[in-house]
């Protein structure tokens, strides 16, 4: 029970941490910024405007864009099909759907009732109520990712891991500063697609493969490279597979190869609303909206390192609570062995595949924002890790470490907001060492002077 109020509490604070900052002054007048932007204009498009012609809602949201860098001139562009691009995905789109369709029935309440509110899909009321079901669908991602991890841990390491990787990591800043990025559906569909897996591992049945399929095809919606995680579940079988042909049963073999076949036709269908939207934009199903942006994939020259250990975004260089979450993941070895291995592999994976990407810093990212579809797995090493070191040491100490672990992040959490994206420069070490101190100290000294 505790563990489920906590739950709701960090999902009831990080909303009323996004609600306080709604009258906030803002330079281009809305909610949904930086990707955001991306994702959200499927939502008018789609049920007010019944096309993906995003041209109205460009001439919406990029306004004070358009005035203010040249960049926004990419969304006057026009595709051979003669509309506007979108390399963003449709995912968040089609979960934000019923929170979007709730606003605009409220706002054609609001105008009939003689409130000035316009039933358009672009003001204050559909912008709040969407990012609001978007931290929702994080919240309910959270819980399902400490069930997912209460598989191998007692309840309070699980619930440890869980808040820490929350906490101490980058997914917090995603479900109060940015909830219109797709981080915070993707922390769902990810702990969705984990908890049924390990629900159903043991089952050989047709409807596991269909679930896991569909539940990886919305995961691809959401973020095309998080859908590579359906491989998990096969190479979690694989060695029963060889074991058995190894004695001549080749029974296992068609079985695994028949349930990979019914789980990728499962994620094929649910993915169909993206290959519908590039066909649609692009006029082809193949493609894609960020290679016809001009990205491009380096897979002979990833980089690794960087994308670990640069102050640009490195993921343990910003956030350190990842390392404990790898380690820990090495000690479920002793527990299970396979888990251990393949969740290194899914961190291993994203790792690749961020590492190859032209762009591998992650824009402008709060930490290495990219591989929160790893969240349950990392929440898995931690509670891991908490359940050790309690046994090892203390739970007192443990709970020393994760608040020092937890201030150390909202210390950069202020610095990010206040300096680092308003100054829109490269990061340095001093940046996430010294100036972590040291911003806040100037903000209030700031503050004291101006009173």
């Amino acid at each position: 029970m505790y563990s489920r109020i906590s739950i709701l509490l960090l999902t009831t604070l990080c909303l009323i941490a996004f609600l306080i900052t709604i009258p906030l002054p803002r330079a281009d007048g809305h909610l949904i910024g930086s990707d955001g932007i991306g994702y959200y204009v499927y939502l008018p498009s789609i049920w007010l405007d019944r096309d993906l012609d995003f041209t109205n809602e460009y001439a919406v949201f990029f306004a004070y864009a358009m005035d203010a860098t040249p960049d926004a001139a990419f969304h006057l562009h026009r595709t051979p099909q003669g509309v506007p691009p979108n390399q963003w995905a449709i995912g968040p789109a089609l979960l934000w759907s019923p929170f979007f369709l709730l606003a605009h029935l409220l706002a054609l309440g609001l105008q009939s009732g003689g409130f000035p509110v316009s039933p358009d899909g672009y003001g204050y009321l559909y912008q709040a109520i969407v990012l609001s079901g978007s931290i929702l669908y994080a919240g309910v991602g959270v819980w399902l990712t400490y069930c997912f991890v209460l598989r191998w841990v007692q309840p309070p390491a699980a619930l440890g891991g869980v808040l820490l990787v929350v906490l101490a990591g980058n997914l917090v800043y995603y479900m109060t500063a940015e909830p219109s990025m797709s981080h915070s559906v993707s922390a769902f569909a990810s702990a969705l697609f984990f908890l049924l897996w390990v629900k159903r591992r043991d089952r050989n049945d047709r409807l596991t493969p269909a679930l896991l399929g569909a539940a990886a095809g919305l995961m691809a919606l959401i973020r095309p490279q998080d859908g590579l995680v359906l491989m998990l579940p096969f190479l979690d079988r694989l060695p029963g597979v060889v074991n058995g042909m190894r004695t001549g049963n080749f029974v296992v073999l068609r079985q695994w190869l028949g349930a990979a076949v019914i789980a990728a036709i499962a994620a094929l269908v649910i993915f169909t609303p993206q290959l519908w939207s590039w066909q649609i934009i692009y006029g082809s199903v193949l493609r894609s909206g960020y290679l016809y942006a001009g990205g491009a994939f380096n897979w002979f020259t990833p980089k690794l390192a960087q994308v670990m250990l640069s102050p640009e975004r490195g993921l343990l260089a910003w956030h350190p609570i990842f390392l404990g979450a790898l380690i820990g993941l090495g000690l479920l070895w002793r527990i299970d062995r396979r888990m251990s291995v393949l969740g290194l592999l899914a961190v291993a994976i994203q790792w690749y595949v961020i590492a190859s990407w032209s762009d591998w810093t992650q824009g402008d990212a709060f930490g290495g924002r990219m591989f929160i579809v790893c969240t349950p797995v990392f929440a898995l090493g931690l509670g891991v890790l908490v359940e050790w070191a309690a046994a090892r040491w203390s739970w007192r100490m443990v709970a020393v470490m994760g608040a020092l672990l937890l201030i150390w992040n909202f210390l950069l959490f202020v610095e990010y907001r206040f300096d680092l994206v308003a100054a829109q420069r490269s990061v340095t070490w001093h940046d996430l060492t010294i100036g972590r101190l040291s911003r806040p100290v100037d903000l209030i000294l700031s503050w004291l002077r101006q009173r």
